[in-house]
């Protein structure tokens, strides 16, 4: 009969809405009635008999009661609006809460007893092994199920009710742990090592830092129950009078520590203030004998009310008369502001929620720092020549510099013969223009290196160019006036390219000097013996003057490349440059007077290749590549029209289309997958053009949202030569939602430090550095250092060039996050694109 009654009331009593279970991994619950029991008499039966007045309905996801005295009961409800069961765990998030209890209160039964637990129970005792109070629900499809939690402690009732799936719960609870416990390191290992300090320097500022960091420390350890769960699970007590003891010892080092700190005499009117409060909680500590634990602890919080801003206030007469004052000042700002939040929440005059619960953990991290920098620059500024551990700081000031120089060097040097490469040379000859003396740029090419490449395989073309390259470089020193482009090594000649080498001759070409070009050439074409093989290189030789070819050197070597490239029909297979034998001016001409047109007649096309995730090959989004389809041309990539748009001054109009183009089937692969990414180039000439960011806000102004699906991407020797004003519109549109990604990295000087102020979320290795990773070791450790590096900077990591699965397989083994390339697919036209993307996502 008192279950039929129970059940009829709970139909006919007025209570929160049922909540609908989610299918996300993290849900709070938002919808709960609470009733203070200050008489402690109801039990989970007689609860369910109370009047809808007692009941108080709460529509937020958190609680905080302050220091209460009653029995806390919380109702609520979950409904399971699926075809198939749910399971999920409630997690009670708040730890130090003394007795909880988690009932089921089904139709026909009396309440059912889920969880029991709290910190005054021993912590071998829970069923899940967890700071918080944590407790399996398992939800019926398409099901009510009635829950009730009690609660009652001596600290102050503050929680948040969180459901989690299995798999976010772990994920959360390694997180939080992984901050937790990097912050008791941190702050842990700077008590050591000023405590180490303090060995050495015999101050006492430096223990009494190494007091007052441990001290905080374990006053964290035991306010998220950490010492509970590992030193004495089975001693909840110990758990409880440890919180009062570490928390009077933080309070006491922390006054302690100021008074070193700011060189306070101990007898000065502010040195006796100080020393009050440091015996203050150790009086307090020794009083509580005669308190009950929640006494005692409501007295520890009071009086840190009062303590911890009565220390700032005296510090704050004292920090003119030091040095270090403003440091002191930052530090107690962040410390008064965290220590102030966490108690007000503690006596419920401030909501509960975990960055409430973390903030005097982030208060004291920065406090603690702040004046770990500060004991530093004391360290610094008077114990220079005592520290014996500069010399460790200048090692690793080294292995920094070391490391930023082995990087500048792989990105100015040919992987495989060693010798400068491309950027190396280009820099290095418009410097040498500079001197506006007569030179020739000399080009040798290896013609036969793709054929040995698939015949013979890559190892073997590898060692054939190392081979041709070395030998060019050796015998080539005997040539007339040939300059150095690196005394230090030795180097003569550059690798430009996977089979073209360049080197510079400081005269015009002449009789004699073609003489022994041909000598040259006749030497180099004489076998290479590799692998005890001969292997026949058919060297191809073509030349270009300055000033009359170009007179910068991309000009100058453009134009040896096109007498290199028709060298072949020539008897002699070597060549000087003419107008006569470029094949491209007349194109170039016709382009550039098109290219404004076909602009506005929409007959430029997009193709999308897709961007893999590494670890599971779903695709994550794509980026957006332009081509031009010609109608006498046919199709022409992006590498020929784009220089011309950037010299005839559409490139503007040119990013507006794509980006305008792109949005279309942006927003409804957006619709398909939220997280959808798409990238597309821009150039820096758009980032220095302020009408080209207003017609961006203007594009997305009536679809802000989408901004945050879009990647702008900007090659990073653009962004390192760029403009402040270019850097301004950067953040602008990073602000606006735009993520910035850094392309082809590795292909510059990569200056690191000014890359960490750019607003970037991602950087792109460039294909130069992925082909044939899996057997270029000296790839491998420069693309897992890259990759480290941009982790290191918050920066998601793409490769480029992925051209095999074992390519795939390497790169997730190094953390790469993304991949794209020719393994996955070429750039394709829309409709196929869609078609490839309905397959991987099926």
């Amino acid at each position: 009969m008192r279950i039929l009654f129970l059940c009829i009331f709970l139909f006919i009593s007025p209570q929160s809405l049922a909540q609908d279970i989610l299918p996300v991994g993290k849900q709070m619950v938002g919808e709960f009635d609470i009733f203070m029991d200050f008489t402690h008499q109801h039990d989970a039966v007689s609860v369910q008999h109370l009047g809808s007045g007692d009941w108080q309905t709460i529509n937020h996801s958190n609680i905080n009661l302050g220091y209460t005295q009653a029995t806390v009961w919380i109702r609520f409800r979950l409904l399971n609006p699926q075809s198939e069961p749910v399971h999920r765990l409630l997690d009670v998030t708040y730890p130090l809460l003394d007795f909880v209890s988690l009932y089921e209160v089904s139709d026909n039964q009396l309440p059912t007893l889920i969880m029991r637990s709290g910190d005054r129970l021993p912590f071998t005792q829970r069923s899940f092994k967890h700071p918080g109070f944590i407790s399996a629900l398992n939800l019926q499809a398409r099901q009510q199920h009635n829950y009730l939690v009690k609660i009652r402690s001596g600290a102050p009732i503050q929680t948040e009710l969180i459901l989690w799936s299995t798999d976010a719960f772990q994920g959360h609870y390694r997180l939080q742990s992984s901050i937790l416990f990097f912050y008791l390191g941190l702050i842990l290992s700077s008590a050591a090592f000023n405590f180490l300090v303090f060995l050495y320097l015999k101050e006492k500022v430096y223990l009494a830092y190494s007091l007052y960091a441990a001290s905080f420390a374990l006053f964290m350890t035991s306010q998220h129950a950490i010492l509970f769960e590992y030193v004495f699970p089975a001693a909840p007590e110990l758990h409880h009078w440890s919180q009062l003891l570490l928390s009077n010892m933080a309070i006491s080092f922390t006054a302690l520590f100021n008074l070193l700190f700011l060189k306070i005499k101990t007898f000065s009117r502010s040195g006796w203030g100080l020393l009050t409060f440091i015996t203050l909680p150790f009086l307090l500590l020794l009083s509580s004998s005669a308190m009950t634990f929640t006494m005692a602890i409501q007295v520890t919080v009071f009086g840190a009310l009062i303590i911890i801003p009565a220390i700032f206030i005296i510090g704050l007469f004292n920090v003119k008369k030091n040095a270090d004052g403003w440091l002191f000042i930052a530090a107690w700002v962040c410390l008064f502001i965290g220590i102030v939040t966490f108690l007000l929440s503690k006596i419920g005059l401030i909501g509960f929620s975990p960055l409430i619960n973390h903030s005097i953990l982030i208060g004291s991290a920065l406090e603690l720092l702040i004046f770990a920098a500060a004991l530093a620059r004391r360290i610094h500024s008077e114990k220079v020549k005592r520290i014996q551990a500069q010399q460790i700081i200048i090692e690793g000031s080294k292995q920094t510099a070391k490391l930023h120089e082995d990087i500048i060097y792989s990105t100015t040097h040919h992987n495989i013969t060693g010798l400068p490469n491309r950027n190396y040379f280009e820099r290095w000859l418009n410097l040498h223009l500079r001197k506006e003396k007569p030179c020739t740029l000399v080009l040798f090419h290896l013609s036969r290196l793709h054929e040995i490449d698939k015949t013979l395989g890559r190892d073997i073309s590898n060692e054939a160019l190392e081979a041709f390259g070395l030998k060019l470089n050796s015998e080539i020193q005997l040539l007339e006036n040939i300059e150095v482009l690196d005394s230090k090594e030795s180097f003569y000649v550059a690798t430009l390219s996977a089979s073209t080498h360049g080197l510079i001759v400081n005269k015009a070409i002449s009789e004699a000097l073609l003489s022994q070009l041909k000598r040259f050439q006749e030497s180099l074409n004489m076998a290479l013996m590799i692998d005890n093989m001969e292997i026949d290189p058919y060297v191809h030789c073509a030349y270009a003057l300055y000033p009359e070819h170009g007179r910068d050197a991309q000009i100058l070597m453009r134009h040896a490349g096109i007498a290199l490239d028709v060298a072949p029909n020539f008897e002699q297979h070597i060549v000087q440059y003419t107008k006569e034998i470029n094949p491209y001016n007349e194109r170039r001409l016709k382009l550039m007077a098109e290219l404004k047109r076909a602009i506005g007649s929409n007959t430029l096309d997009l193709h999308y290749q897709p961007l893999v995730d590494t670890y599971n090959g779903q695709f994550i989004g794509a980026e957006a590549l332009i081509r031009w389809p010609h109608v006498e041309y046919g199709l022409i990539m992006p590498d020929e029209f784009i220089h011309i748009a950037e010299k005839t001054g559409v490139i503007q109009a040119l990013s507006l289309w794509v980006i305008r183009t792109a949005v279309q089937p942006l927003k409804a692969w957006v619709n398909i997958n939220p997280d959808f990414l798409l990238s597309v180039n821009v150039s820096a000439l758009n980032l220095q053009d302020n009408k080209f960011i207003s017609a961006l806000h203007i594009l997305f102004e009536d679809d802000l949202k989408l901004a945050n699906n879009m990647i702008l991407e900007v090659t990073e020797s653009q962004m390192m030569t760029d403009t402040q004003h270019a850097m301004k519109n950067l953040w602008d549109l990073s602000e606006l939602g735009f993520h910035i990604a850094i392309d082809d990295f590795g292909t510059g000087y990569s200056n690191l430090a000014y890359l960490t102020k750019l607003p970037a979320s991602e950087l792109k290795i460039d294909k130069a550095f992925i082909l044939n990773l899996e057997n270029e070791p000296q790839n491998q450790v420069l693309v897992a250092t890259a990759i480290q590096l941009a982790h290191n900077l918050g920066l998601k990591v793409v490769a480029e060039g992925v051209e095999s699965e074992d390519t795939r397989i390497l790169l997730g083994k190094l953390s790469c996050d993304f991949c794209q390339g020719f393994h996955f697919s070429r750039a394709l036209p829309l409709q196929a694109f869609n078609g490839l993307y309905a397959e991987n996502r099926a």
